[in-house]
């Protein structure tokens, strides 16, 4: 039997029916149920890494206002600990009780567009996922506050209890180095984490091994926050400085910005989904450079190591940042297969934090994803941005010439395969075969077809996947001599033509392929 419908047949609401429905919520029981103390272990499997983690606690401290974050640690001795400290605006003491306070902020919290938090938890499952003991040292201007969580505490009380320490406890609760600090500013915070079990349990517990873990973490933290650490010409933030025990965090910037060898994509295009109208992201393309004219400085800013995940390879995708902190990285979301012909492509994407659902933003701010309503807009995008990157790779900064003796290597395509042979009408092949008797042209042709025969394809194809540099330095002495040589054989045949001799042969290889060419072309004319 269907229930009685709310709505009578005139579509108005039925009151009796309001008044019953209403009647059953008010009687119905409620049962008081706080969660467990216990609590607080689960919480520490939500997945954070060292990284990830500490991550998480400097976008409170960019939130706060800091202009000066560091990481301070100590690997070594009884007193192992891990501290995050700024010169934010710091907080009062109803403010830290909150910050320590599980889901103190919730999501449906109006935020600021340049605020980095989200659900209320970073602090708690960030620093737990890493340690035992939670310690918060916060000051304003005639006011500090000290709070812990200690998870030792709190399964043997099994009860949320918070300590508050007064002002000797923790002087003596602080590390010289977080006093150092924090005495030379009038505001700020100190996240301080000690009793390290996680940390150690994933990286080690010898005197270096979280220093090597530090070094790693003085990348990614130059990846993520580079855009606060040298901010785009159309960024709203002003510019920070975090170090790692005094060592400058410097910037990985995936995009190359200020290169001019770097192609943009025409404009910045909006993806809109939301009924207001307000776009729910920005996208701009950028196509990097060929890999063999990347210079150190360039592979560094791109962190290309030739590790696994390090190559430009590896690197291509969609960047997604949230007010300006890169979330996830280096992925086309199905959207398109990573491939050789378009390892140049990136694509950066800016979403507001007023969009956190909607791209299914997770607690550790590692992981966003397109909703579906714009993922075909981003896909028409990439199509169209992976073009340039195709051309980069078939182009492989050879100029492109119909002229049929230009080339040293021809491509040979067949039915269903391909394959290369030297070319017998470049010039500077052809000069060198007139040089030969019958028997010796003879000789040198199968001399060629052995060397076309066994190019090593694979080994190539490999070091060129792993980004490696490829040595394209041309011996300009060869050159010098060898144009001697071509421009008295091109006046026998061409009369006396400077400039035709330069315009012709300075579009073929190997000549091409020296940035100096047509100097030496020139220099070669004016020998009588």
């Amino acid at each position: 039997m269907f229930p009685t419908p709310m709505l009578d047949a005139r579509g108005v609401y039925n009151s009796a029916v309001i008044d019953k429905v209403n009647e059953g919520v008010a009687e119905m029981e409620t049962i008081d149920c706080e969660p467990n103390p216990n609590l607080f272990e689960s919480m520490r499997s939500f997945g954070y890494s060292l990284e990830t983690a500490v991550a998480d606690i400097i976008d409170n401290s960019i939130a706060a206002n800091a202009d000066t974050i560091r990481v301070l640690f100590n690997g070594d001795g009884d007193d192992r600990y891990i501290a995050i400290v700024d010169n934010g605006s710091g907080m009062d003491e109803d403010t830290a009780r909150k910050a320590m306070q599980l889901a103190g902020t919730g999501t449906s919290l109006t935020r600021s567009e340049s605020d980095l938090g989200r659900f209320g938890l970073g602090l708690k499952t960030a620093s737990f996922s890493q340690a035992r003991q939670l310690t918060v040292y916060t000051k304003q201007p005639g006011n500090t506050t000290t709070l812990q969580w200690d998870l030792d505490d709190v399964a043997q009380a099994q009860r949320w209890a918070l300590a508050s320490l007064n002002a000797s406890e923790t002087t003596r609760m602080l590390p010289a180095p977080v006093r150092s600090f924090m005495e030379g500013t009038d505001h700020g915070t100190c996240v301080l984490w000690r009793k390290l079990d996680r940390i150690e349990a994933s990286i080690g517990s010898g005197p270096h091994d979280l220093d090597a873990a530090m070094r790693v973490l003085l990348d990614y933290l130059g990846l993520v926050f580079h855009r606060f650490l040298n901010p785009y010409p159309d960024d709203t933030f002003e510019r920070i400085t975090i170090d790692i025990n005094g060592m400058d965090v410097t910037r990985h910037d995936p995009f190359l910005q200020g290169n001019p060898a770097v192609q943009h994509a025409s404009g910045a295009q909006p993806l809109t989904n939301l009924a207001d109208g307000k776009p729910d992201a920005i996208l701009r393309g950028y196509t990097m450079p060929f890999y063999n004219k990347l210079t150190d400085k360039d592979r560094r800013l791109l962190w290309l190591t030739g590790e696994r995940g390090h190559t430009l390879f590896d690197t291509q995708g969609f960047y997604i940042y949230r007010a300006g902190r890169l979330i996830t990285w280096a992925n086309w979301f199905g959207l398109m297969a990573k491939k050789e012909d378009t390892k140049y492509a990136r694509v950066r994407i800016d979403v507001s934090n007023r969009l956190d659902s909607e791209w299914s933003l997770d607690v550790k701010k590692s992981v966003a994803i397109p909703p579906k309503a714009v993922r075909q807009m981003m896909k028409t995008y990439i199509q169209t941005l992976a073009k340039p990157s195709r051309r980069i790779v078939s182009f492989r900064g050879r100029r492109d010439n119909a002229n049929p003796m230009a080339p040293v290597w021809n491509v040979i395509k067949d039915r269903e395969s391909y394959r290369y042979e030297i070319n017998e009408e470049n010039p500077w092949v052809s000069s060198f075969v007139d040089t030969l008797d019958s028997q010796q042209c003879s000789d040198f042709s199968k001399l060629l077809s052995v060397i076309a025969s066994c190019i090593p394809f694979n080994d190539i194809n490999s070091h060129y996947a792993s980004d490696e540099k490829f040595d394209e330095t041309i011996d300009e002495t060869m050159l010098v001599v060898k144009a001697y040589t071509l421009w008295s054989s091109y006046k026998t045949t061409h009369g006396n033509d400077p400039e035709g001799f330069v315009k012709e042969y300075s579009r073929i290889e190997p000549f091409c392929l020296s940035n100096n060419c047509k100097t030496i072309l020139k220099e070669a004319t004016n020998v009588q």
